[in-house]
């Protein structure tokens, strides 16, 4: 029984290291592709700091040379999407995480804090389409483009929108789902489709 055990122990010991073994192996992997990736992405044009690990089915698009830059140590995450057409600007801090299935599309300017985490399949745009005028299709009638700020030390919840002209203050949570149409102050927790605020931190 005892022989049995033991034999039981080892395989398990055995498997957990080769898992071990796996991981760092993908890990370092992945930090020598994001290291390439880096290279290529600074060479067409755009900022990406030192550090910075990408996955490979992030995709960027800038219509014009560092209109994209992405601050050191900073993670984006899987089918993630940064795209600054036209005149727009996106940048992101040092030490962000954008994780996968984000989009971030900037016609004017988007700038990101530093230590912010953005969830899975969150969208944020400084643009809209203009529907005012009935006579005029609105595929017809261009865009309304306003700028969007998103402090430092902020959280978003996955599937939240951010949408043109929003501020959102350093240290600010947003609750998963929620449609932020309007500012939220620095520290406020907010949530709901529009977003409002819950309480302060403390």
């Amino acid at each position: 029984m005892a022989a049995n055990m033991n034999k039981y122990f080892s395989i398990l010991a055995r498997k957990g290291f080769v898992e071990c073994v796996v991981g760092a192996v993908s890990i370092s992997v992945m930090k020598l592709y994001s290291l390439v990736q880096s290279v290529f992405l600074n060479t067409r044009g755009y900022g990406i700091g030192s550090g910075v690990i990408v996955s490979p089915t992030a995709v960027f698009f800038q219509s014009r040379s560092r209109a994209i830059s992405v601050g050191r140590n900073t993670r984006i995450g899987r089918n993630t999407r940064i795209n600054a057409g036209f005149d727009g600007k996106i940048n992101i801090g040092a030490n962000a995480h954008i994780d996968d299935g984000t989009f971030i599309m900037a016609q004017e300017d988007i700038r990101i804090g530093s230590d912010t985490w953005i969830a899975g399949c969150c969208f944020i745009t400084d643009f809209n389409h203009s529907f005012e005028k009935r006579n005029i299709k609105i595929s017809d009638q261009g865009y309304e483009t306003k700028p969007v700020r998103i402090g430092a030390d902020v959280w978003i919840g996955t599937h939240s929108v951010i949408l043109p002209g929003v501020t959102i203050g350093d240290g600010a949570v947003i609750g998963a789902g929620s449609i932020v149409t309007k500012s939220v102050p620095p520290y406020a927790v907010v949530a709901g489709n529009p977003a409002k605020i819950i309480k302060l931190r403390k």
